[in-house]
């Protein structure tokens, strides 16, 4: 595996027919689980192959594959990786498929964590990776393991933040890590309601204060938990404006596979929330 960089004609994006309204779209998944045999994503060949056929026929034109590396351990396993990659790339051009395979993978959060490894970081280019989260907690060691990685210049995504209950229960951590430095990536499927409405209500709160940097799908089945953006895609256009979702689904992505730098803008502060207790609910009357 190598980094490769990716040319695009942005003058004639792909057409796609989304209920009603064709948009001209070029989509760029960074989280997605398509490798079989390696995690809970794709279990067969045949199920990868239809995963990517769904996400070429909705407009995405990059797809990096990101299998869950849960140790230090899981990277013994990186050359079964490799290749599995390779021959899924082979196999989707031999069936016609002309999505572009990149690999990468979704590092889960331990004290040890290293990032000398090949597929650690997205596309090989050793500067952005994408990092996971226990769904209940922040660990205490994250703060000071991110920032070690950041002096060594490699620039963490956060994945689906949302569906994590520390930044559910204190919004304002999603400030202060990207004043840190960390990139967030929300799941398409929070804005849809798909996990509940806690992580659907905090995914909003971080678009409305600029503390989102990346969409992506976490794809994991071809029936459930498809590799789909284009619907999420449609909303933030309605709701944000083109230009933000074209950010957040195609010009930073690709921008993070090639290692290029990411203008992030001016974060807004989310305040913090002071929730009172049984006395300081009782109001006092004269």
């Amino acid at each position: 595996m190598h980094e490769e960089f990716i040319e695009f004609d942005t003058q004639t994006n792909t057409n796609i027919k989304s209920g009603r309204k064709n948009m001209n779209v070029n989509l760029i998944d960074i989280h997605t689980h398509i490798l079989p045999y390696t995690d809970d994503g794709a279990e067969t060949w045949e199920d990868a192959l239809a995963m990517l056929k769904n996400a070429e026929a909705e407009g995405i034109r990059v797809i990096v594959a990101t299998p869950h590396v849960l140790s230090e351990h899981h990277f013994k396993e990186e050359q079964k990786i490799i290749a599995r990659y390779h021959e899924l790339s082979e196999k989707a051009a031999e069936a016609g498929i002309k999505i572009k395979i990149l690999l990468g993978s979704e590092i889960y959060a331990q004290p040890d964590t290293s990032l000398d490894h090949k597929i650690a970081t997205l596309n090989g280019n050793q500067k952005y990776f994408l990092i996971e989260f226990p769904m209940n907690s922040i660990p205490k060691f994250v703060p000071e393991k991110l920032f070690e990685f950041a002096v060594d210049g490699k620039v963490p995504i956060i994945a689906h933040p949302e569906r994590n209950a520390g930044f559910q229960n204190r919004p304002d951590f999603a400030f202060e890590y990207v004043q840190r430095g960390c990139l967030m990536q929300l799941n398409e499927g929070s804005l849809r309601g798909r996990f509940g409405d806690r992580p659907k209500t905090l995914a909003f709160k971080m678009l409305e204060h600029n503390l989102v940097h990346f969409i992506a799908s976490d794809g994991h089945k071809k029936d459930t938990r498809k590799v789909t953006l284009v619907e999420s895609y449609k909303l933030i256009s309605e709701k944000f404006g083109k230009e933000l979702a074209d950010r957040l689904f195609f010009e930073n992505p690709l921008k993070a596979i090639q290692g290029e730098q990411i203008d992030i803008g001016e974060p807004i502060a989310i305040e913090r929330e002071v929730k009172q207790g049984f006395w300081g609910k009782i109001k006092i009357f004269n």
